[in-house]
């Protein structure tokens, strides 16, 4: 015989669970620490307000690197080096041309840590599960022209196998699915 055990929460919280469902990457791209992350996936949160076009990608070093944690060899240290200065290279954001965006800002860091990302020194707190965090900004003169970004990152990084993304401007706030075999984010304006 089966038993249904019937549970009352109450508002306050059966809400803040519905809405942490609702808003995965909450609290991650813009500072908070992941509380997880899926191997082969990066989250990238796309921001337009004005001329200003932000774009925050969360990707699990996993995906850069084949492991998930502080480097232990030389070797290990080298892959390190090579995928962050990869990700540091300007052309993995190519923002519709007609825009005419101009790179402003690059930040490069752990995730969940105000600590810049190096192949030297230690990762926060020496954890697994370890995401850098890469800003790009760009300036657009024409922002109402920009309707699509070219991500480079497939190409750069052969572990990446689907990109999450969130999309904030003029039109609202999306969400879209990036697979492998697409390299471009449609704006959907």
């Amino acid at each position: 015989m089966i038993t249904f055990m019937r549970t009352c929460l109450p508002a306050p919280a059966l809400f803040a669970g519905l809405l942490a469902l609702a808003t995965p990457m909450a609290g991650t791209a813009s500072g908070g620490h992941s509380h997880g992350h899926v191997h082969g996936q990066a989250r990238l949160e796309l921001t337009l307000e004005a001329g200003a076009l932000k774009l925050e990608v969360e990707l699990p070093m996993e995906i850069l690197t084949g492991f998930e944690r502080a480097p232990r060899t030389d070797d290990e240290r080298q892959r390190l080096a090579r995928a962050l200065e990869t990700l540091r290279s300007s052309g993995l954001f190519r923002p519709t041309a007609d825009a005419a965006c101009k790179p402003s800002r690059q930040t490069l860091r752990w995730a969940g840590s105000n600590e810049p990302a190096t192949a030297q020194g230690t990762l926060p707190g020496e954890e697994t599960h370890t995401d850098v965090l890469l800003t790009h900004e760009f300036d657009c003169d024409r922002p109402a022209r920009l309707v699509a970004v070219d991500i480079g990152l497939f190409d750069a990084f052969s572990r990446l196998r689907r990109i999450e993304a969130r999309i904030a401007g003029p039109a609202g706030t999306q969400a879209r699915s990036l697979p492998r075999n697409r390299r471009t984010l449609d704006l959907g304006r």
